[in-house]
């Protein structure tokens, strides 16, 4: 899409490390809570389907949150997933860099998921076995 769109390469590309590490620290700690409620709730795996998708369209993948009220646009900037892509869609598109509150704020998710993740898993891990 880059060589499409006649996008050039800059230093800032190398920003994007950023961003696939918050995700990946973010999804890790959710991963450890859905781990842990995957055990005590067998509907979970029907939820989180549903919920992904309702987190795929808004999002924000395919459209620019633009054309939403002021008031819609910050229930956008509330989803992670949406910061992470408009934090790519800045550097590649716009050939910015994006402020110190996007780059707080991305850490602020992983971290929070990390920690709730954390807690759940090690308070739940001893009542696995009884429910497997």
């Amino acid at each position: 899409f880059c060589a499409i769109d006649h996008v050039t390469f800059t230093w800032r590309f190398l920003l994007l490390v950023y961003p696939i590490l918050t995700l990946l620290a973010f999804n890790i700690g959710i991963g450890m809570i859905l781990s842990a409620l995957y055990i005590f709730f067998r509907d979970m795996d029907y939820l989180w389907s549903v919920f992904i998708q309702l987190l795929m369209y808004g999002s924000a993948i395919f459209y620019m949150i633009d054309r939403f009220s002021p008031k819609l646009q910050v229930v956008f900037s509330c989803n992670p997933v949406y910061r992470h892509i408009a934090y790519v869609r800045e550097i590649v598109l716009a050939g910015t860099v994006p402020d110190l509150t996007t780059h707080l704020t991305l850490a602020g998710f992983a971290l929070v998921a990390l920690a709730v993740g954390s807690f759940m898993y090690k308070h739940y891990n001893t009542r696995f076995l009884y429910y497997v």
